[in-house]
């Protein structure tokens, strides 16, 4: 691999990091601890690509998903698009299973369509306060996506 390549490389993955972090709500001092149990290290910049990339690995055990759910052409119909990352973003906090196979039985049992671009304005509310009383039960407070004692996700 060429230096440039590399180098690309590890600050995509720096990037990826720092992204996570803020994801994870970690404050500094959890950030930095949480490096050192991976790593043996307290910084990015001092990490080769292999660290990071088991920085990385780690993070996504602890629940980080670095590509957001975004909606698929095939999914937008009557519902706005707003609605429907509104919807994916809710499922992916608060259900046991996050798969799409599982948001489409939610939705066939809520709304009483087969798949999301059949939704309504009207359905995709539906959907919406039946999720937030999902998030409110599992523990969450839907408008800040805040555990409901105080920490963050």
């Amino acid at each position: 691999m060429k230096a440039a390549d590399t180098e690309n490389k590890r600050k995509r993955l720096i990037q990826l990091v720092h992204i996570g972090k803020g994801k994870m709500a970690m404050t500094d001092d959890a950030y930095r601890a949480f490096l050192e149990s991976v790593t043996g290290k307290t910084s990015c910049a001092a990490m080769t690509i292999r660290q990071l990339e088991s920085v990385l690995r780690a993070m996504r055990k602890h629940g980080f998903d670095a590509a957001p759910r975004r909606v698929k052409p095939e999914e937008k119909g009557g519902a706005s698009i707003a609605q429907l990352e509104y919807i994916k973003g809710m499922w992916e906090k608060c259900a046991r299973n996050k798969s799409d196979k599982a948001l489409l039985a939610f939705v066939n049992r809520i709304a009483k369509v087969k798949t999301l671009r059949f939704l309504t304005d009207h359905t995709a509310q539906k959907l919406i306060l039946a999720l937030r009383d999902m998030m409110t039960k599992a523990g969450f407070d839907p408008d800040t996506s805040e555990s409901l004692d105080g920490k963050t996700e």
